[in-house]
């Protein structure tokens, strides 16, 4: 997935005159061509809350140890930072970094609910030079279509319980991503069908996606991983062959669940006409096409060979598609033998599509498996890993429409709650432009990626929608 913007050759300082570039700059038109504001939720990071047995001593000891693991893990966006030396050493006395605690009850069940102190965890983690995210998450929408035993399809809605979909709400409330299914109302099921999510088509589920005003989509499909899938060999009559090797359940050559946390690192770039059965895309992590299209790639081929006659004088009839070989016949088993469910999955940002399949023993495996990975790829892209003291950046920037003490009040605030900024202060004010001085944790690249997020703070562009030249802002308050 590209990032929202770039920021080569950028990293110069504010020159000389900011509120003159300002004044001109605002002049123009706000446009932030190349500067994406996504739909954002601040979740809360630095609390958890655990299913326990009892109120007893020991039961509250292992449940803070588990909800402080929680806690790094929102906070990191990695698995991998679990298994720091500094991170262990904090796991094995929570106590040190717990603010409060609670319980709360839902029906039969108990809860331990366990608040711990943000700063201090975040500290470790930048001690640790490990990833640190911020509260501001991207919200995102799954369509997903599952098949019962008599092959009738279905969209899982909100209001449904599927294990699946227990599996995804559980695994996005402890990885921290805000994340919610479709309503499937009279509009959604005018706008969308069954089909078009089990397809995955991208422009369809994008079009049905734009009344919920976010950025990120995932359309995915959940199907028993059966081997009798397997198609046959293409026969001498050309329709019969086709129909015999389209594959409504997934692709062989795409990525097996070994993968699926990788797969979301490789996005292709957006094409004119997505999800059509004959498009193909390569991935740096493997090959993903449509099975159908891949085979109808070639039939020009044998469209322009002369048919040949047999030594009894019977014509033959050259098939219109390539036989499978046994590497594809492979493929297929070696799928079968990955899980007994299979999902295929297509994920819609508003710069890039991704296709990718992962296999587990069962549906709510594969929501634990899709989450996991989609939590590690958002994580790449929004976490922040620390540079060292002596070697942070600092920078200026400049923010037009600060001309109130609410408004330089409220920019100080929002400054210092990003999870990329050590620390902000006031260096000049002219007129409406206020220029902070800040000091950053990771990157200005980081800084960028924080801010678009959000659109409190908008890059200033030209008429032509360039960014004008150094760090310069429009607080949209």
């Amino acid at each position: 997935m590209s990032r929202a913007f770039s920021l080569a050759g950028t990293n110069n300082l504010m020159k000389p005159y900011p509120s003159l570039l300002l004044t001109c700059a605002v002049g123009f038109t706000l446009v932030c061509a190349s500067f994406v504001a996504s739909a954002t939720q601040r979740i809360v990071v630095n609390e958890a809350k655990i299913l326990v047995e009892d109120q007893s001593s020991r039961a509250q000891q292992k449940a803070a140890k588990q909800a402080l693991r929680e806690v790094f893990l929102k906070m990191s966006g990695s698995t991998e930072s679990l298994s720091n030396p500094g991170v262990k050493a904090a796991l094995s006395s929570p106590q040190s970094l717990l603010r409060s605690y609670r319980y709360s009850y839902e029906g039969s069940e108990t809860y331990y609910v366990a608040e711990f102190d943000s700063t201090k965890v975040g500290e470790i983690l930048q001690r640790e030079m490990l990833p640190l995210w911020g509260d501001r998450r991207p919200e995102t929408l799954i369509w997903l279509a599952v098949q019962d035993d008599n092959e009738n399809k279905r969209i899982i809605d909100e209001s449904l319980d599927f294990p699946i979909a227990e599996a995804l709400r559980t695994t996005a409330q402890e990885r921290g991503l805000p994340l919610s299914l479709p309503l499937m109302d009279l509009t959604d099921n005018v706008n969308i069908t069954t089909y078009d999510v089990w397809g995955r088509f991208v422009e369809p589920v994008r079009e049905a996606s734009r009344r919920y005003s976010v950025d990120n989509i995932i359309a995915a499909r959940v199907y028993k991983n059966d081997s009798s899938f397997i198609p046959d060999l293409p026969n001498a009559e050309p329709n019969a062959a086709l129909n015999s090797n389209s594959n409504p359940n997934g692709n062989p050559n795409s990525n097996s669940s070994g993968e699926e946390s990788t797969q979301f690192e490789h996005m292709s770039d957006e094409s004119d006409n997505y999800g059509s059965n004959n498009k193909e895309l390569v991935e740096e992590g493997g090959y993903v096409s449509n099975s159908q299209g891949e085979q109808t790639g070639d039939t020009n081929t044998y469209n322009d060979t002369t048919d040949g006659v047999s030594e009894s004088g019977v014509k033959k009839v050259k098939p219109t598609i390539k036989p499978f070989t046994m590497d594809e016949f492979e493929a297929y088993a070696e799928q079968s033998e990955e899980g007994d469910f299979g999902l295929d999955w297509v994920f819609i940002s508003k710069e890039s599509v991704s296709y990718g399949s992962i296999y587990a023993d069962s549906p709510a495996e594969l929501g634990n498996a899709l989450m996991d990975a989609y939590a590690d790829y958002l994580s790449s892209q929004y976490a922040v890993v620390g540079v060292d003291k002596a070697n942070r950046e600092v920078l200026e920037i400049s923010i037009a429409n600060v001309g109130t003490i609410e408004s330089y009040a409220a920019v100080s605030r929002y400054l210092t709650t990003l999870s990329v900024v050590e620390s902000a202060s006031l260096k000049a004010q002219r007129g409406t432009v206020a220029t902070f001085s800040i000091t950053l944790i990771g990157t200005t690249e980081d800084l960028m990626n924080t801010v678009g997020l959000e659109a409190k703070l908008r890059p200033v562009a030209d008429a032509y929608g360039q960014p004008v030249e150094g760090f310069s802002f429009y607080w949209n308050n």
